[in-house]
């Protein structure tokens, strides 16, 4: 009888509250590419000795499976600032890149 009542006391006393300890909710981060990264890694191909001042999505599109970014990363080389436009193509279920152009802003 007296374990029975123990019993009973313990599930009301801990069955009640919630195991925060022993249960926790699994969360996943999405594993998506950083396409941000991506345009400013293929500007420092191309111009190595500059320095990154700043990084700008100017538009993105996206048609059936292809899905088209274009950034404009803005560079300083030198006393010169330089606007490069880095346009991204990649499969939108796949993430595999089909072509990337980057291309110098105009004077």
């Amino acid at each position: 009888m007296r374990k029975t009542i123990l019993l009973l006391l313990l599930l009301l006393i801990y069955g009640l509250q919630p195991a925060l300890v022993s249960q926790s909710a699994n969360v996943y981060a999405e594993k998506h590419t950083d396409w941000k990264n991506v345009a400013v890694k293929e500007t420092k191909k191309r111009y190595p000795l500059s320095q990154v001042l700043f990084t700008q999505k100017i538009w993105d599109n996206t048609k059936k499976n292809q899905t088209v970014k274009q950034y404009k990363v803005t560079l300083r080389e030198g006393m010169k600032d330089i606007g490069v436009f880095v346009t991204i193509s990649y499969d939108a279920k796949t993430e595999k890149i089909k072509k990337i152009q980057v291309l110098e802003e105009a004077d």
